[in-house]
């Protein structure tokens, strides 16, 4: 039976012609295109290239070309309609009702059409959990956010009770079978040799987010947890629906408004998503509950070709920046970032300031390269040619994954000027390595000065996981981790041991990027490393505050003086009483201090 005239330009919208292709060719990267030996005639050295973004092939040395049905066609030697129903199948998209159903349609195709049945019914019976008096506390949040009926209507939000086995029993009534219902990740199985054929729910007294897939279709949930239930987001594990890196929450409601600008916004949670979108920002899409992904940015690159990152400011959401700039700018994407006031993440700032003024701050996001300066200037400082060695190495990576050549050279010196760079040896290898796509500059030098105190402190940390927890409330009791020139090693290390891990050297270094990685070793391998006390590290944290408090005082004394040409008696009166706060706190520091001696 013939399939609509639409739908075979709706899944080669939505499919990744490199994932179809590399099920035939080991494809390899090459700038923004991927590169192999050529399926349709015999070769040693590659030309085949496939441009994943216009979704098209084309091979050098023979010729062949064509989109992601031709090439299913010619690999499988399929009919055009058997191409767009196989390709339909590999990128999870419903074909619509005229395909053959029951016994002709393939098990595989069977199972997925249960799922998506499934996944609906349990929409549908979170949906009506949400208005049990047991959802009272998750009303009272959405409340609390500023959700609206019609957010809360629009996003299908819903709620999972707490009983062990509300939505498998309700499922079973429906009439689902046991392998279905395992399949689908909702629920799991108990043990058979206590209960043969039972079944309880993944998902209990959790706030419920359906995922939606680009097909428009519910492939799975997130679950957050009420109260200090482990862990905060639950989601669905990967199924014949679901593949977690392949797709991006909301981007089925965002796709039309990112073609018509042009442009996404890439937020880190759901409940951000769900305020940004109400607040206007229509082209919102978030990673569901992973790292951004390959997959997901070159999804994303079929749609628009810029992005405002807007994550988090905690030190995750940094260094989830970091990691989505390099993805992004990898595929060709135009990147701006956006670091909202006053540390909130977008959900915060909207509720506390309004959608209009979170718009204005979209509008005003910075261009990668500035983000990227701001960043290395954070890190390293620039006040020694070490220093600047140091953070021309943090960006260079970046810098690197810019296939237009001309760009990279302008970025430099933009970075270049924005990072003070004008030490002659230094300047010149950072524009040669800008130019060259490195990572890194390499200029002879003694190994970069680390402030001994914060050598000590990692140092502190990797040995003693109970100083962990004390240093970890220290620095963020009186937001102190932006002092630190190691912030990253630290931030990393404290994460670790809140998260439950030991901190482990590889796995620590793993998760650093190379100049941190480069500067962890130098302090774990020197040489003339003494014991730590816990006095020195407590002075020099309460030193690092004073210097905070001192120049918190510094502004508020210039405010005072405005607020005095004012004539503002109000703004006067509150900033003598923050001034006060100060000293009061710099007198604590002060006994603080004497008790340690």
């Amino acid at each position: 039976m013939p399939l609509p005239v639409d739908f075979s330009q709706q899944v080669k919208s939505s499919t990744d012609i490199v994932r179809i292709i590399g099920e035939h060719v080991r494809l390899k990267k090459a700038g923004n295109n991927y590169v192999g030996l050529c399926p349709f005639h015999q070769e040693k050295t590659p030309s085949f290239s496939v441009h994943p973004t216009r979704q098209f092939y084309y091979c050098f040395g023979c010729g062949a070309k064509g989109d992601v049905f031709r090439f299913v066609m010619e690999t499988e030697k399929l009919s055009f309609p058997e191409s767009v129903r196989r390709v339909a199948q590999r990128s999870g998209i419903p074909i619509p009702a005229s395909e053959p159903a029951g016994e002709q349609a393939s098990p595989e195709r069977r199972l997925r059409a249960a799922l998506e049945g499934l996944h609906q019914k349990a929409q549908e019976f979170f949906r009506k959990q949400l208005q049990s008096p047991e959802a009272a506390a998750v009303r009272e949040i959405i409340r609390k956010r500023g959700l609206t009926s019609e957010a809360v209507e629009e996003f299908g939000l819903g709620f999972a009770p707490g009983s062990g086995s509300a939505l498998a029993n309700f499922l079973s009534r429906q009439g689902f079978p046991p392998d279905v219902l395992e399949a689908s990740g909702l629920v799991l199985r108990r043990d058979p040799a206590r209960d043969p054929g039972g079944f309880f729910d993944r998902f209990r007294n959790r706030w419920m987010f359906p995922i939606i897939g680009e097909a428009g279709k519910i492939v799975a949930f997130a679950g957050r947890a009420m109260g200090s239930d482990q862990p905060k987001y639950l989601n669905s594990p990967e199924t014949a629906l679901y593949s977690k890196s392949h797709v991006l929450y909301n981007l089925f409601r965002a796709r039309d408004t990112i073609r018509k600008e042009g442009s996404a916004v890439m937020v880190e949670g759901y409940m951000d998503a769900i305020a940004v979108f109400q607040a206007g920002v229509r082209n919102v899409v978030a990673s569901c509950g992973t790292s951004l992904t390959e997959a997901q940015v070159r999804m994303l690159s079929r749609y628009g070709s810029e992005v405002v990152v807007s994550y988090d400011p905690d030190s995750a959401g940094v260094a989830a920046t970091d990691r989505s700039l390099a993805l992004l700018l990898e595929q060709g994407m135009s990147v701006r970032v956006l670091r909202l006031p006053g540390a909130m993440d977008p959900d915060e700032f909207i509720k506390q300031t309004g959608a209009e003024a979170y718009r204005d701050q979209l509008k005003a996001a910075q261009p990668f390269f500035r983000y990227l300066a701001s960043r290395a200037l954070e890190l390293h400082g620039s006040n020694t040619p070490e220093a600047k060695l140091a953070g021309i190495n943090f960006v260079l990576p970046f810098l690197a994954k810019v296939p237009n050549k001309l760009i990279r050279s302008e970025l430099v010196a933009d970075i270049a000027q924005k990072m003070d760079v004008n030490t002659g040896i230094i300047l010149d290898s950072f524009r040669r390595a800008g130019l060259e796509r490195r990572a890194a500059v390499h200029v002879s030098q003694q190994m970069v000065q680390i402030p001994p105190a914060e050598a000590m402190l990692v140092r502190l940390l990797l040995e003693n996981r109970d100083a962990c927890g004390e240093m970890s409330k220290l620095l963020e009791e009186h937001a102190l981790m932006e002092e630190l020139e190691l912030q990253g090693i630290v931030s990393t290390i404290l994460g670790m041991n809140s998260g439950g891990s030991a901190p482990d050297m590889a796995a620590l270094s793993d998760r650093l990027d190379e100049p941190h990685q480069r500067l962890l070793a130098q302090i774990v391998f020197d040489k003339d490393a003494r014991p730590v006390s816990l006095y020195e590290i407590t002075s020099y944290i309460n030193s690092l505050e004073r210097r905070r408090l001192q120049r918190q005082r510094s502004t508020l004394r210039r405010q005072i003086l405005e607020a005095e040409k004012l004539h503002d008696a109000s703004r006067y009166v509150e900033l003598l009483g923050q001034l006060d706060t100060v000293f009061r706190r710099e007198k604590e520091l002060d006994t603080e201090l004497d008790t340690l001696l």
